[in-house]
């Protein structure tokens, strides 16, 4: 019955502009100066020029971004349409306070955000959910990818400044997991003696768990870590991992308010 609804409440979002030529490049500066150095978001910056975004989402819906693109190359197509339709429907929504404000049918926080609302990717149509379960976790199978999307919250993995790209997105992901391990508001910080986790790693513990061969989460962390963390996480890891898991924040990742 819960999927009858789904399916009949979905509403499409649409660019409101058409696609004009590969948007790739511009959309790449944009990024870079709309996203911050810690991988938030001035909206006030996408505002003032969303053409660039407009862009890119008109090519994401289009069948030539995805069209006789090899398996290889569809992970980072993926990351990248999650991430700008993102973006999008902020800012299509007026910048809400957060991603769980707008209303939805279903009997879900969120749903309105990123079940209920579609669009266009490569001819077909999408939510931001089918997008992030069936394109990207259970396709890749990389726990990486959680540090990979981002979805406009403040407790949410830093947004990258730039596209994710198939001849560098084994380093890009790498370096995405660092920076998320590495801060302590947004990913792992150890507060007397016990490691003190984003919640994405409990709400996802089997993708974490199953794609790092049986890691736990303390050894996965101590992977991506440095420094006095790196070893202050080495010592949970001796300790069995004690850990739990902070409070997430789901307000707006919007440092111009």
């Amino acid at each position: 019955m819960l999927l009858l609804m789904a399916i009949a409440c979905r509403s499409p979002m649409y660019p409101p502009v058409p696609t004009d030529g590969d948007p790739r490049k511009a959309y790449t500066a944009f990024l870079q100066h709309v996203v911050t150095e810690d991988g938030y978001v001035d909206y006030n910056a996408v505002e003032a020029n969303r053409t660039p975004l407009d862009r890119m989402v008109a090519w994401i819906a289009s069948e030539e971004s995805y069209k006789g693109k090899k398996a290889r190359h569809r992970h980072a197509y993926w990351l990248n349409a999650y991430n700008t339709l993102v973006l999008f429907q902020v800012m299509e929504r007026d910048r809400p306070s957060s991603v769980l404000e707008p209303d939805g049918w279903l009997p879900f926080e969120g749903s309105a955000f990123f079940m209920e609302t579609t669009f266009d990717v490569g001819g077909n149509r999408y939510s931001l959910a089918e997008i992030e379960h069936e394109r990207i976790r259970h396709m890749e199978l990389d726990f990486r990818d959680h540090a990979a999307m981002n979805c406009a919250s403040m407790s949410c993995p830093p947004l990258r400044n730039e596209l994710y790209k198939t001849d560098q997105l084994q380093a890009q992901l790498r370096e995405q997991m660092e920076r998320w391990v590495m801060d302590d508001n947004r990913g792992v910080r150890i507060e007397d003696g016990v490691g003190v986790f984003n919640p994405i790693f409990d709400w996802f513990q089997r993708d974490f768990v199953f794609t790092s061969a049986g890691m736990s989460i303390c050894e996965i962390a101590a992977t991506y870590s440095e420094g006095d963390k790196k070893a202050q996480l080495e010592a949970l890891v001796e300790a069995g991992c004690p850990h739990r898991f902070f409070d997430y924040d789901w307000s707006l990742n919007d440092i111009s308010r």
